[in-house]
């Protein structure tokens, strides 16, 4: 009846109210061992909670990463405009520094109102440069002496503010120069810094690799949450025994342990919003990919940070009720310690069953894009994993059911044993968190590394390649160039190039007098000039003697030039100098040679024909490029800094190509995201073996008066501490078993999704067992000294 229903509703809101609050009252009033079990729990909860803060502070570090790099984009001028008192020459200068980027920019004002980066006042004027408070910072520490000779005759004159960089450790300058004339090979024309165009958009691979590292590495905090919460449980079902026998029903006790959890969760709060404010500062010495964080940028999203705030103390009700649930309080005493019944199967199974079901029909009709995939997505893979964690209590059981005490630790091994048959729950709780992390891990590794194409995997180097247009280096300064690289520190063998293209010569009369038809326009011949030496790194050219000339075949390119066939040399550059090119002949002589199947095509330099200097002259090429082939001494780490020094006193814009990638943009976005995604997954694997110390400590405490009865009828203290290791040991065996089958169906699963081949990242795995393995080490090694502490004799004294 209404008239009653609503009193009924007020009582049981303010029963409920009552026993919460008096469970709250005994997690802070319990005594000694009441603090040090909420401390363990907020401390558990806290370290959990200062994850998730972090994950929801994501979405802003993104956007201002984001808006900073949009800020100072450029925008170039319109098609053909010319130089106006608003536009401004700027050229790339980027570099690399002992495998740090140094990120820079030329920059010619055309005109008194020219464009300003971001975090500056005014342009640098010739011989001046700007630069970011981490490079000034290096330039006059001794570290930065060698870096300091690269910028010879340049005076720094202004710091750039915070405005114009993407983190506070970045490597940034703008130099003022006079020597840009015109836009083209390098050079360009701008109006504007700050590009608001289309907002970025990742491919769907891409945003499938973030998804299933978003859910492998919080997945496995929501489950450490979830077991911090429930610390202390032993003691508390004693404590809540005692409320039976005065009089309280089964209901209350409940209510009242729900009230324990959901104090220490509270705390946990507050030491986890403390953790992670005391841990911005670090953040902003952290770059990955380029993107890095300042502590302004460090704030949690309102809507995800209330979203965790609710949550976590939610988790800790729900989790002790339903515990609860499966525990009998009686006046006398709790079933805890009775034989734990047989855990039931069939439920653990539906969670994976219903991930795959989710994730299938993707996986056989391909990755789509959208929210409802992605969000599909995210609930398959949460399924997944969550189904890792549920399976491994059973899969615990089940194995340690099986054992018995003549294994290979002797009597250490007989009562690890025995302990997990008592009560394997605690410890697979526990675990449960590393297996849900390297199973998430590791089918984002396989993810990431069978997202690369076979041309993408990486190849030993044997060169470093130095690049220059002809604006920056003429054809006639080639040899002043090698000879000047040559004599570097660290050099052991160079080679000059000077490439260039070619066409026919009738085709070339033909299209200055008409079209030629449609598909009729073939491709211009590659043409390289170099010594005998330096042509056999690019072909398997037999004999050569001084005017041979090769033509390889390529065949993805244009068909080569036949012996006698009369070419017109770098038609396109002579044709915007409005002047003829230069007409060459191959010589009858021409043999044919074959591209060598590993060999490295940098800048211009790919299969054609190929001549050296006294078959044809490299002036003939009225636009080429010079490229020097440098093999430096694996014994001298800085000869590659040595090297950028010689080319920046040739030219600031001489381009790299340093271990198969540009200088400009030398990080191999692949490996950082690999080496990322491994000390994210050990970083949540250490996280949760703080959580398997505390349940250590936890157990040892619980264990307290049967530990003093064992060293009182003279147990060894050896055979008790490999006990705990062995108690430790055996559950992370059994995870990281069950992990490694889950990640590596799972990633199977994805990469069916994108149709990519598997191919495993061994290492990554092994670092990740082998921080599965230290974590178990270090819970064995910070326990002992509590054990020690706790085996003495007076432990037995009872009041």
């Amino acid at each position: 009846m209404p008239g009653t229903s609503r009193p009924a509703r007020g009582a049981a809101v303010r029963r409920w109210g009552a026993d919460l609050a008096m469970g709250a009252r005994f997690a802070v009033t319990g005594g000694r061992e009441g603090w040090i079990r909420t401390a363990l729990t907020a401390l558990g909860v806290g370290l959990g909670v200062a994850v998730l803060l972090l994950a929801a502070a994501v979405p802003n570090i993104w956007n201002a990463a984001m808006d900073r790099q949009r800020a100072r984009t450029v925008v170039p001028a319109a098609q053909g405009a010319g130089p106006s008192d608003r536009t401004l020459l700027t050229a790339s200068s980027g570099s690399t520094y002992r495998d740090r980027p140094v990120y820079g920019r030329i920059l010619a004002a055309e005109g008194p109102r020219a464009p300003v980066p971001p975090g500056l006042s005014r342009l640098p004027e010739p011989g001046e440069m700007a630069v970011s408070p981490a490079l000034s910072d290096l330039l006059s520490a001794p570290e930065g002496a060698l870096l300091k000779k690269r910028f010879p005759h340049l005076r720094i004159t202004a710091t750039i503010g915070d405005a114009g960089l993407m983190h506070p450790g970045e490597l940034l300058f703008y130099r003022g120069s006079d020597d840009l004339r015109r836009p083209g090979d390098g050079i360009e024309r701008i109006t504007a810094f700050g590009d608001h165009g289309d907002p970025f958009r990742a491919s769907p691979l891409v945003v499938l690799l973030i998804i299933v590292s978003c859910v492998a590495l919080l997945a496995p905090v929501a489950v450490f949450i979830a077991t911090a919460v429930r610390f202390g449980g032993e003691r508390r079902d004693q404590r809540l025994a005692a409320l039976r026998l005065v009089g309280a029903d089964r209901a209350t006790t409940r209510r009242i342990a729900a009230g324990e959890a959901l104090a220490g969760a509270l705390f946990g709060l507050l030491t986890g919003a403390a953790i992670f404010l005391a841990g911005r500062i670090p953040l902003t010495g952290v770059s990955l990919f380029g993107i890095g964080v300042f502590p302004s940028d460090v704030a949690p999203d309102a809507a995800l940070a209330a979203f965790i705030a609710l949550a976590v103390p939610l988790c800790a009700v729900g989790v002790t009720l339903v515990t609860m649930r499966r525990v009998t309080v009686e006046p006398l005493g709790v079933t805890r310690t009775a034989p734990p019944s047989r855990r039931r199967l069939w439920w653990r199974l539906l969670l994976p069953a219903a991930g795959v079901a989710l994730l299938l029909p993707q996986a056989i009709g391909g990755l789509d894009g959208g929210d409802a995939a992605n969000a599909q997505v995210v609930l398959g893979v949460a399924l997944l994993l969550l189904g890792v964690a549920a399976l491994l209590p059973w899969l615990v059981g089940a194995v340690v059911a099986r054992l018995d005490g003549a294994g290979p630790g002797g009597p250490s091994w007989h009562l690890a044993v025995r302990r997990l048959q008592l009560n394997s729950t605690t410890a697979s709780r526990s675990v449960s968190g590393i297996t849900v992390a390297v199973a998430g891990a590791l089918a984002v590794q396989l993810l990431l590394t069978g997202s690369q194409s076979p041309d993408e995997q990486p190849r030993g180097p044997a060169w470093t390649v130095v690049d220059a247009h002809d604006d920056t280096v003429p054809a006639a300064r080639a040899p002043e160039m090698y000879a000047r690289l040559r004599t570097s520190v660290g050099v052991r063998a160079a080679h000059a190039l000077v490439s260039g293209y070619a066409d026919s010569a009738r085709h070339h009369q033909a299209l200055a007098h008409t079209a030629p038809p449609e598909g009729d326009d073939p491709e211009p011949y590659p043409v390289t000039v170099a010594d005998c030496a330096a042509l056999r790194q690019l072909a398997d050219i037999g004999a050569c003697s001084q005017g041979s000339v090769f033509l390889v075949e390529d065949p993805e390119g244009p068909a080569r030039p036949h012996p006698g066939e009369r070419l017109a040399l770098d038609p396109v550059g002579s044709r915007s100098d409005h002047r003829a090119p230069a007409l060459w002949s191959v010589p009858r002589t021409a043999r044919p040679a074959t591209a060598k199947p590993d060999s490295f095509t940098p800048g211009p330099l790919t299969p054609g024909l190929l001549a050296t200097p006294e078959a044809l002259p490299p002036t003939l090429l009225r636009h080429p490029h010079v490229t020097v082939l440098l093999r430096l001494d694996p014994h001298a780490p800085d000869a590659i800094e040595y090297v950028r020094n010689t080319a920046a006193a040739i030219s600031p814009q001489i381009n790299f190509i340093t271990f198969g990638s540009s200088v400009g943009t030398d990080i191999d976005t692949d490996n950082a995201t690999r080496h990322g995604l491994t000390a994210c997954a050990a970083a949540v694997l250490l996280l949760i073996g703080c959580g398997l110390l505390i349940t250590a400590l936890e157990q040892l405490r619980d264990r307290a008066r049967a530990l003093s009865a064992l060293d009182a009828l003279g147990t060894p203290r050896a055979v008790l501490g490999r006990s705990v290791l062995w108690q430790t040991a055996v559950p992370v065996a059994l995870g990281l078993a069950l992990a490694l089958g889950c990640g590596l169906a799972l990633g199977s699963l994805l990469l069916h999704m994108v149709n990519r081949p598997l191919q495993a990242d061994w290492w990554g795995l092994l670092i990740l067992t082998g921080t599965a393995a230290v974590v178990v080490l270090g819970v064995t090694v910070l326990s002992l000294p509590l054990l020690w502490r706790l085996m003495r004799p007076d432990g037995l004294r009872a009041e």
